[in-house]
């Protein structure tokens, strides 16, 4: 409806706002013409000639002729708006309504400026009409969701409110002072309702603009205006109902908990209304609504509380709900307080009140089954309430879907074994042959297909994806399935075995559809792993059995594989290697698995057969996901493990050696090891194989392994950086290079080819003792005494080496160095020693000779020598002696040698008994030979020697007498001898 236009009257004479006026007349005619093609410019122009006005300098007149434009211009908003739909549609609609926003806004400020004509009567109560114009501007601007605006408008409306005159007697005492009213009359009233309705639509924008405590305070102004108007307790009820419900639905607890004040004072003023309404007949033809109000304040009311978890308040709620109304939402706040508090007898008797009332839906019903499967663990109840339920809702897929579901989860629970109640109840539901059947339905026709009837067939396409009638059915398969998964990854095995086979009861049966098939495939085999993890290997097969009929595939192959292991025939296992291979969905992955399954079963032959042809596929081209080197490593380890120390063993692993080492020719070290220090860890894992395998080939006497495994060794040392630690290693692995060529059997046809690469090995050894010896870090590595050792060893080889190849010179020059180097011992030049007799000949006598003589030396340089080396050391003298010249000087000088030590012992006890006697009987022997042949100062020179010698033997002390009698029947036919 328009707002009527206030009367015209005349206007004074032309004064200097009259121009302003009149092109604001202009601007609103063609408003009016324009109409409903109203823009944004048109109302900024109005506000360009509404700013030069002044509003002292305005008359009486010009004021009402304000009004008047003002009043044609709402008429032509009302206008527009009229033809607009309701709610807007288009975007356009919404940006026209905002302008009419504006321009409704342009319309009130131009009456403020006017304000009140003194001495007018066609204008009554200026202000409160001002304010209710800028009242329904504020609320259009609410609509459009425009609150800034529409606060303002609001707060302007409550100032110009407070200035009407009619008003004063109102505001001087407050809202509380109503008593007034029946003075002022209708007109008062219509102020009361405005104030209501300003209060109201004040707190809603202030709401939106997060101002809580602003509206709540409206609200309250808006509450004590009711006793006057008694007919909107039910509008502000439902305000309060509102922003209760607005907090309610926020996410923080505060807000959540505040929720509950503002739906109480909802119910407080409906409460008001209803116990009023039987004295007023108005309020008594609103009792109906007011009641239906009542009960849904009252439930929202519970709903808070319960969220709030005033459980006992919720209890409180629900009793006076059931005396109000029969909706079966009582009964479920009534079931999740009651299940809150663990009162599960009262939780038993509410999910079976509300299963059977007929208004309960589906989705209400449906989540108090949950609570109490979640919360209550009543798993009798469960059963029960879900059969019911079930007899109802037949048709709703959906149910045993969210029951398993629930059942399924794994929360904590009170004991273990209602854990396992809870499982077996969901087995028994699934397994359900009405569960079964209403989640099948409508399905099998579609994706199962026709077997042998006239059936009609899906394409392929449509087929191959998953139809919305069929989510259920994967939905409670997969549930049974991820369920059966973990309980076997938790080794629960009998349990996954049943929630497994109950999967399989929402695979379709039968028909053209591949995936099923699978899925009944891959159930299979799951099974099978389960039986073989409970070592049920007949059972496992039989299952087996069956999944090869489905998808005969390399994973079923390898499932007879690992019950080959299982039951300890590793042929079967090996032969099914093979066949794993010729599968067309064979991945070398599974040969991985193999490997690792027959180290689990302590077969380590099928072990290594596995990774073999691991090694057969990297060297066919094939990508098997691991590094050749990797597989090497572990297949050396798996050999040695299963056959240590064994000449086969080493065969093999030098064979798997070699063929890294091949490799690693034609890759690099950095290409088959790997770059960084990963490289350098497998490196240095193989080069300490090698090296241990060296030192078992040694215990054994395997000079030939014992010489490939330190050669071996010493290379793959040589491609580590140049430490302290990688050279001492390296020079020790040549030099038993070295030993090991030396050891092997110098009558073989290729002796000379040994020593040959024995010296060139000799020779690269010492090139790299000397770069460690010239290092900085060499002392870093160990003590002095493990180096003077390695100089040991080293010298005592290369005289070993000098003797096999006949260089008595180079050998000589040895034990010269040899000499002044500290850490060798007379035992180290004994042995040289009795390694140059092993070659008769002058130049190796003279050796043998010089190394005795040195070992003797040092024997009796130290503070207590061993006298048992000595004299081994001086009869071997004596007997190289003979060798170069029989009962010569030198014999005669090593026998008075003796002599002299057995004097300056303190003890006869010292020098070995055998060998002293062996020097006595010796030396008087030699004087035989020389008598024989009459050579008598020979024989008196050795029968001096036997009777000096003969001193050191006590116990043949008694020949002396007879040895006497000798030497004079000697002495005495010499003597004949010269006269004659």
């Amino acid at each position: 409806m328009h707002i009527q236009e206030v009367s015209s009257g005349e206007v004074g004479g032309v004064i200097s706002p009259a121009v302003v006026l009149k092109i604001v007349e202009e601007l609103v005619e063609e408003l009016e013409e324009v109409s409903p093609r109203i823009t944004d410019c048109h109302v900024q122009h109005l506000r360009l000639y509404l700013a030069s006005l002044n509003p002292e300098q305005l008359s009486d007149d010009q004021k009402l002729h304000i009004w008047r434009l003002s009043y044609r211009i709402w008429n032509t908003c009302v206008d527009v708006t009229n033809i607009l739909p309701n709610p807007p549609v288009a975007a356009a609609d919404e940006e026209i309504c905002e302008v009419l926003a504006r321009l409704r806004h342009a319309a009130c400020d131009l009456l403020l400026i006017a304000r009140d004509p003194i001495g007018s009567s066609n204008v009554r109560s200026s202000l409160h009409k001002i304010s209710v114009f800028f009242f329904k501007t504020g609320c259009i601007w609410h609509k459009l969701k425009k609150f800034e605006t529409a606060a303002a408008c609001f707060e302007r409306a409550a100032e110009l409110s407070l200035e009407g005159r009619d008003d004063q007697v109102l505001m001087a005492g407050g809202y509380d002072s109503i008593n007034c009213i029946s003075e002022a009359g209708a007109g008062g009233t219509e102020q009361i309702t405005f104030q209501f309705d300003l209060c109201t639509a004040r707190a809603a924008t202030a709401w939106e603009l997060s101002q809580r405590a602003l509206a709540c305070s409206l609200l309250g102004r808006a509450r004590s205006l009711l006793s006057v108007l008694p007919g909107r307790h039910q509008e502000l009820a439902e305000q309060y109902l509102q922003f209760g419900q607005s907090l309610l639905a926020k996410d923080d607890v505060e807000s959540q908990a505040e929720s509950v004040k503002y739906i109480e004072f909802g119910l407080d003023i409906c409460s008001e209304a209803l116990s009023s309404s039987s004295s007023d007949l108005d309020a008594a033809a609103e009792k109906p609504s007011l009641e239906r109000l009542n009960v849904r304040i009252l439930r929202h009311l519970t709903a808070a509380h319960l969220q709030n978890g005033n459980l006992e308040s919720v209890l409180k709620c629900a009793a006076a709900l059931r005396v109000r109304s029969d909706h079966p939402t009582t009964s479920y706040f009534a079931l999740r307080a009651f299940a809150g508090l663990h009162r599960y007898d009262e939780v038993a008797k509410e999910i079976f009140t509300l299963l059977s009332h007929s208004g309960a839906s589906f989705d209400v019903c449906l989540s108090a089954l949950e609570i109490v499967i979640q919360d209550c663990w009543l798993l009798e109840v469960v059963e029960k309430a879900f059969s019911l339920l079930f007899s109802r809702f037949p048709t709703k897929k959906e149910l045993p879907a969210c029951v398993l579901a629930k059942l399924l989860t794994h929360d904590a629970a009170p004991s273990p074994s209602l854990v396992t109640r809870r499982i077996e109840l969901a087995l028994r539901i699934a397994s359900d042959e009405r569960v079964i059947t209403t989640i099948t339905a409508g399905v099998s026709s579609t994706h199962a297909g026709g077997g042998g009837g006239g059936g009609l067939l899906s394409p392929p396409e449509t087929r191959a994806q998953p139809s919305a009638q069929d989510a259920e059915r994967r939905c409670i398969h997969a549930l049974l399935w991820n369920s059966g998964s973990e309980y076997f990854q938790a080794k629960d095995y009998e349990t996954s075995i049943k929630l497994f086979e109950a999967s399989m009861l929402y695979l379709l049966d039968g028909g053209n559809d591949g995936n099923n098939t699978m899925q009944r495939a891959k159930s299979l085999r799951v099974l099978c792993l389960c039986h073989l993890a409970l070592m049920q290997f007949d059972r496992a097969a039989e299952v087996l059995q069956q999944a090869e009929k489905l998808d005969l595939n390399a994973a079923c192959i390898f499932l007879k594989f690992k019950i080959s292991l299982q039951t300890n025939h590793e042929e079967e296992a090996n032969q099914q290697l093979e066949q794993m291979m010729a599968c067309c969905d064979f991945e070398p992955e599974y040969l991985t698995l193999a490997a690792h399954e027959a180290i689990a079963s302590n077969s380590n032959s099928t072990a290594v057969a596995a990774l073999s042809r691991t090694l057969s596929l990297i060297a066919s081209g094939r990508d098997v996901g691991t590094k050749e080197v990797v597989v090497l490593r572990n297949l050396i380890n798996l050999i040695l493990s299963t056959q240590e120390g064994s000449l086969v063993s080493q065969e093999e692993v030098l064979k798997y050696l070699k063929q890294a080492q091949s490799h690693i020719s034609e890759q690099g070290y950095a290409g088959f090891f790997g770059a960084g220090s990963m490289g350098e860890r497998e490196t240095t894992w193989f080069a300490g194989v090698c090296w241990n395998q060296a030192l078992a080939a040694a215990r054994c006497q395997d000079w030939k392994h014992c010489f490939q495994f330190h050669a071996m060794s010493s290379e793959l040392y040589a491609s580590l950086p140049e430490t302290a630690e990688n050279l001492g290693k390296i020079q020790t692995s040549l030099l038993l290079c070295v030993a090991a060529l030396l050891a092997i059997d110098s009558s073989t046809d290729h002796a000379s080819e040994s020593l040959n690469v024995a010296s060139a090995y000799m020779e690269k050894c010492r090139k790299v003792h000397g770069s460690l010896s010239s290092r900085s870090d060499t002392a870093m590595l160990g003590s002095s005494d493990e180096s003077e050792s390695f100089e040991v060893h080293l010298n005592t080889v290369a005289f070993d080496l000098k003797g096999r190849a006949k260089d008595y010179k180079a050998q000589l020059e040895i034990l010269m160095r040899c000499s002044s180097i500290p850490g060798f011992k007379s035992e180290h030049f004994f042995k040289m020693g009795l390694s140059a007799c092993k070659a008769v000949t002058p130049s190796s006598v003279e050796v043998a000779t010089a190394a005795f003589r040195t070992c003797l030396h040092l024997t009796l340089s130290t503070a207590t020598p061993d006298y048992k080396v000595v004299a081994v050391t001086v009869r071997k003298l004596i007997i190289l002696a003979d060798l170069q010249c029989k009962d010569g000087h030198e014999a005669l000088s090593l026998y008075r040698q003796a002599n002299q030590i057995l004097l300056g012992l303190s003890s006869h006890d010292k020098y070995p008994r055998n060998e002293a006697q062996w020097l006595f009987a010796s030396a008087w022997n030699r004087a035989r030979i020389h008598v024989k042949f009459l050579r008598f100062s020979e024989a008196e020179e050795w029968m001096g020697m036997g009777l000096e010698l003969l001193k050191h033997v006590p116990s043949l002390e008694l020949h002396r007498a007879a040895m006497m009698e000798s030497l004079s029947a000697l002495l005495k036919e010499k003597a004949e001898r010269i006269m004659l």
